[in-house]
């Protein structure tokens, strides 16, 4: 059981870092190439199906719908992986305080994030970012805690 423990540990541990690598490196792509990579892949393949799905964040047009869409998706898998991390690290924390844990690190990701992209060309630090990957944090981490939730009680019955 211990030998489980610790293997989760490392897996959890290392999608998160892998997670936090992936939003380094699209934050790190300079403005123009950033605005290449969502007019491109995912306005072709996935703009029609938000624009039909999902609500319109501002009137700035779809394409900066699915920019702010992107940041909230990776932040919302940032959110899970911390999460799970966190309440597996302190089996005793598999609760609110390993949420609120998970969360507030992750803010701090998303922050030292728009941080760095002040250093990147044609890129801005804005604190309304932090806000979109703020909702995704707290999606991903709802999500997983309501999974273990669920989990837990199944294993109860």
């Amino acid at each position: 059981m211990r030998d489980r423990h610790r293997a989760r540990l490392w897996i959890f541990g290392l999608l998160m870092v892998c997670v936090m690598l992936a939003i380094f490196c699209f934050s790190a792509q300079d403005g123009d190439e950033s605005q290449r990579l969502s007019d491109g892949f995912l306005a072709s393949l996935l703009g029609r199906l938000l624009d039909a799905l999902l609500p319109r964040l501002t009137e700035k047009g779809m394409d900066f719908d699915i920019r702010k869409y992107a940041h909230m998706t990776e932040f919302c898998a940032l959110g899970v992986c911390c999460f799970l991390y966190v309440s597996e690290r302190r089996r005793w924390a598999r609760d609110l305080h390993a949420a609120l844990l998970a969360l507030g690190f992750s803010l701090l990701y998303a922050g030292t994030d728009e941080l760095h992209q002040l250093f990147v060309p044609n890129r801005a630090c804005r604190f309304a970012d932090v806000l979109v990957d703020g909702v995704g944090i707290l999606v991903g981490v709802t999500l997983a805690r309501l999974v273990q939730y669920l989990h837990d009680n199944k294993k109860k019955t």
